[in-house]
């Protein structure tokens, strides 16, 4: 099964109100953009990729080792992946605090998943070189194509402002259908 490690965050129709801002202040083609759905906002910690039963029952066991504290994050920015000319991905930033608290997680769960992250590089022939940096963002929009929009998409115009507090981390799965991703909770860690 499709696998990820997420915070899911709670404040929707706060991210809902910037979908719309942002759709009407760089006038996008809305049967071009997917907005990402309620039910569906999350950061993505860490992706594990497709997962068997057992090894599942690996990074359960091991997750449930995790311990942190509730903390705040804050979202400030926007930008896309790859670039602005051509963006495949629209997401929300966060500042710097934010970023290291993720960071840090991000480091902690890897350390937790050692064995099976060892495992799941080999799988997909990654080497310590070629994997890009993580990059905590929350997805907003993903274009269908070619973005069509009246003016030219720059995020810096934005003035983006919301704060979350992160109280759980969920091991999630994904069923990719032709509507969207559909994600289910496997675990739930509670901040103690």
């Amino acid at each position: 099964m499709r696998t990820f490690i997420a915070i899911d965050i709670p404040s929707e129709d706060k991210i809902v109100h910037l979908q719309h801002m942002i759709m009407k202040q760089f006038e996008f083609d809305k049967f071009n953009l997917r907005p990402t759905t309620k039910g569906n906002f999350h950061l993505t910690i860490k992706f594990l990729g497709e997962i068997n039963d057992s090894e599942i029952k690996y990074i359960i066991k091991n997750l449930r080792g995790l311990r942190f504290e509730p903390f705040q994050i804050r979202f400030i920015s926007a930008g896309c992946f790859p670039n602005s000319a051509n963006p495949r991905v629209i997401w929300l930033g966060l500042d710097r605090p934010s970023t290291e608290k993720l960071n840090n997680l991000y480091n902690i769960i890897s350390k937790l998943l050692d064995k099976i992250n060892k495992f799941i590089d080999k799988l997909q022939n990654h080497t310590a070189e070629d994997k890009s940096a993580f990059v905590p963002h929350l997805t907003i929009f993903r274009p269908r194509q070619h973005i069509k929009t009246y003016k030219a998409f720059d995020p810096n115009l934005l003035n983006v402002s919301h704060v979350d507090e992160v109280k759980h981390i969920k091991l999630k799965k994904s069923i990719l259908t032709p509507g969207g991703p559909i994600y289910s909770d496997l675990l739930i860690i509670d901040a103690v």
